[in-house]
């Protein structure tokens, strides 16, 4: 059916304000109160949900504010495989949802779908029966839900929930769901590029006082750079080649199976690239000489000084030793760094802090 103009304007008009509105949740409750309107029903949410860390974010009307409901507890069966293959399609699990579907079925499974309304699936009676029983419903006497699907990219994924006490959704809730969805789903791909930027800054602000030019990425889902410094667009190049704005596919990879804070390593000649997931989007790169982690502090002192261009000599009355005791930290470093001399040594601390 065709939505009436009164309908559309009013789709139109939302659309308008929710752009406008700075957030890094793509929607606020004063959205969702104006997304409740607009649907006729009691209660509208927003879930967001980033899989690999298992975290749910949920953002409510007004009308399920903090007084009226606490934080939203998730529990454990939650992340079970059998919920989790019934939400990555777009379905509702048991026991709302449908069986018809499930591990071990070897038909194809049912294409992710734009959204789901439960009275497709239970009858009314049905539904009302799983109202009364169930804590959470019969507090709140929902008999219909449907859900719209929003967003979905690298693990993270959002859904909208509206929910009826009363009536049941009909075709041109369907329809107007249809409508909006397009635009719920831009705006939450502007939310999580707000949260790309918030986590790139809060890493700069963290590493405000390490060294000026820092090698960090911030990448988007489908393996674009967005924002490369200076030090990691030179390291990407000296270590796969030239990027094209992309992550080399390696990396790509590696990052869509890989959990907060894991990293890569690659050798070669003695050097050791470290990659690590430093955010959800970023990713901070660091060469350094093989073996230079086994490198206690002292010889770090004395090879930072010997780049310097200073003598034993000299190097020991800066640190008030003895001269042997810089010449014993030296052969010390040296197989440790795989080098042989002391000009090798200098060519690869010149190396990692060129």
């Amino acid at each position: 059916m065709a939505l009436a103009s009164r309908d559309l304007r009013r789709v139109l008009a939302f659309v308008a304000d929710a752009h406008d509105v700075d957030s890094r949740e793509p929607l606020t409750p004063e959205l969702l109160d104006r997304l409740a309107d607009l649907m006729g029903c009691d209660y509208a949410t927003y879930e967001g949900v980033d899989w690999p860390r298992r975290v749910m974010t949920h953002v409510p009307c007004s009308h399920e504010g903090p007084s009226a409901v606490p934080a939203p507890f998730v529990p454990p069966t939650f992340w079970s495989d059998e919920v989790m293959w019934y939400r990555e399609r777009g379905l509702f699990p048991p026991p709302y949802g449908s069986r018809a579907f499930g591990e071990g079925d070897t038909r194809s499974p049912p294409a992710r779908a734009a959204f789901d309304k439960l009275s497709d699936r239970r009858a009314r009676r049905e539904r009302e029966r799983i109202r009364d029983e169930e804590e959470f419903n019969a507090e709140f006497r929902i008999v219909d839900i449907l859900g719209v699907f929003v967003g979905e990219a690298r693990g993270q994924s959002g859904s909208l929930h509206f929910d009826s006490q009363s009536r049941d959704f009909d075709d041109r809730d369907c329809e107007l769901a249809l409508a909006l969805r397009p635009h719920l789903d831009a705006l939450w791909r502007r939310a999580l590029s707000r949260r790309r930027v918030a986590e790139l800054l809060a890493l700069l602000e963290h590493e405000r006082d390490a060294a000026a030019d820092r090698a960090i990425l911030l990448v988007s889902e489908d393996g674009r750079i967005e924002h490369a410094t200076s030090a990691a667009g030179r390291l990407l190049i000296a270590w796969f080649g030239s990027d094209r704005g992309r992550l080399p596919r390696e990396l790509k990879e590696w990052l869509s199976g890989t959990q907060l804070g894991a990293r890569s390593m690659h050798r070669r000649e003695g050097l050791i690239l470290t990659v690590e997931a430093a955010g959800q989007f970023t990713l901070t790169l660091r060469e350094h000489v093989e073996g230079e982690a086994r490198l206690t502090p002292r010889e770090r002192e004395v090879l930072a000084l010997v780049a310097e261009g200073l003598t034993n000599a000299q190097v020991a009355r800066r640190l008030w030793v003895a001269e042997s005791t810089v010449a014993k930290h030296l052969q010390q470093a040296y197989p440790k760094l795989g080098v042989h001399s002391r000009t090798a040594a200098i060519a690869r601390v010149a190396k990692l802090s060129g």
